[in-house]
């Protein structure tokens, strides 16, 4: 039975393979066979580079700041917060495909990324566990799934680091966060959230979103997190915005 299975197993998802080719992120053209993304798209994602913002992780012009102008004039209730990505370019239209035209498959490539350039913090971190940005139950509905979600499952499994999905539950269907200013994020996001579970005691976790802009979403679940009793809450993001 296990000779069979060696057999059949790797027939099987040769098949699957083919029937359903995994498509780069980048452009959305199917994949060269053995990767998960056209070579010639991966130099188009520009990396948060060494000079970044010591708080909330983006990145940096001048040479001589260890914080961005949004963190030394505002304080954030995280950490700490990294990033892979700058938002923009290429990376702006997969996140959208991701989040609005069923590309949930991009999830694997990006969690792979995320960990293999920022494992070394996710180790230092010393985190318990991992969970989610939440969103709504009217927009996991229309979407079909959590983008974010997908994205603490793949870190999750990369890493070996517990993943608490339900951790935070989104009580409230807020506006989107796009076209309001600071102020307004904020105003947006109060009451929005709270603790899912009461069974999970943590001191250090990592909270996993797409994309990072003012943090005003990272302030709000963290917000709960530390009510709840979590002692240290990091934010790890997939993209986020120049300063």
């Amino acid at each position: 039975m296990e000779a069979l299975k060696r057999i059949l197993l790797p027939a099987s998802k040769k098949c699957i393979d083919w029937l359903y080719p995994l498509r780069c992120p980048v452009c959305d053209d199917v994949a060269p066979s053995g990767t998960a993304v056209c070579p010639e798209c991966l130099v188009k994602l520009h990396r948060v580079g060494e000079n970044f913002c010591l708080k909330c992780g983006k990145a940096l012009t001048g040479q001589e700041a260890e914080c961005c102008p949004d963190c030394v004039n505002g304080r954030h209730l995280f950490e700490q917060g990294r990033s892979l990505y700058i938002y923009e370019g290429e990376l702006r239209s997969s996140l959208y495909r991701m989040k609005y035209a069923r590309r949930g498959e991009y999830a694997g490539f990006y969690a792979e990324q995320m960990v293999r350039y920022l494992g070394e913090w996710i180790r230092r971190t010393d985190a318990g566990g991992i969970a989610p940005v939440p969103i709504s139950k009217k927009r996991q509905k229309e979407r079909g799934y959590n983008q974010a979600a997908l994205l603490a499952e793949k870190v999750s499994e990369r890493t070996g680091i517990p993943l608490y999905e339900d951790l935070v539950l989104r009580i409230r269907d807020t506006a989107p966060q796009k076209n309001l200013d600071a102020m307004q994020r904020q105003n947006n996001l109060k009451k929005a959230f709270k603790i899912g579970r009461n069974d999970v005691k943590l001191n250090r976790l990592i909270l996993i979103d797409d994309i990072y802009t003012t943090g005003a979403t990272a302030d709000a679940v963290t917000t709960v997190l530390r009510q709840s009793g979590i002692g240290k809450v990091y934010v790890l993001t997939l993209a986020i915005g120049r300063q």
